[in-house]
């Protein structure tokens, strides 16, 4: 599963991809500054593309990465929940939830048994940002809005690095995911071979 994921894109090839495949996005506000950033980890706070309440565009908001973890016996403070398993759920859109985007650059597995584990970053083969299927919730209690990546078993290129893979949706896909148009077992499927490439990425 992924705990991490590379971020490196700009706002411009956001906006023509989506605008391209049917979920154009709006920037009421004005286009905002994206910084590239080499790993966004659980709790930061990272971009995903959700539907407006106009149901014909779609938005690029700030979230926390990591959904707040379920109350532990004795009250010690959870984990966040940042991968969600996708097999028997229904995603549907709504005032305080629903489906999202969430466009990497890549994203990091790890192999091996001894510390420190082999760090792997998969990309897109054509060279393109990825677009990982996701839930958001509303924030709670003053927190920000939140989003946890979806998960299902892994494709053949995400195999050898892990027995879950996070999905990243074909472009042809985005629109039906964001806009719920389609149900989430006919989308949320392992991408085929050659759609990923792996590279050893070691931490510096």
């Amino acid at each position: 599963m992924c705990a991490s994921y590379e971020a490196k894109f700009s706002v411009t090839q956001l906006v023509e991809a989506f605008d391209r495949h049917g979920a154009p996005l709006a920037f009421p506000g004005g286009l905002p500054n994206i910084e590239p950033v080499d790993e966004v980890r659980p709790t930061d706070i990272a971009r995903a593309v959700r539907a407006t309440d106009t149901a014909a565009a779609a938005e690029l908001a700030p979230m926390r990465f990591g959904f707040r973890g379920p109350v532990r016996p004795g009250g010690s403070k959870p984990p966040p929940v940042i991968n969600f398993r996708s097999e028997g759920r229904s995603f549907g859109n709504g005032e305080t939830g629903g489906r999202a985007l969430v466009p990497a650059s890549g994203f990091y597995e790890f192999t091996g048994d001894k510390y420190p584990k082999t760090r792997w970053r998969l990309r897109g083969a054509d060279g393109g940002f990825l677009a990982l299927a996701a839930v958001w919730r509303a924030g709670r209690d003053g927190e920000p809005d939140a989003f946890a990546l979806l998960t299902a078993a892994p494709g053949p290129d995400v195999a050898p690095y892990h027995t879950r893979g996070v999905i990243p949706l074909p472009p042809e896909l985005w629109a039906d995911w964001l806009f719920d148009r389609r149900p989430a077992e006919a989308m949320l499927l392992p991408p085929p071979a050659g759609t990923l490439l792996a590279e050893a990425a070691p931490r510096g």
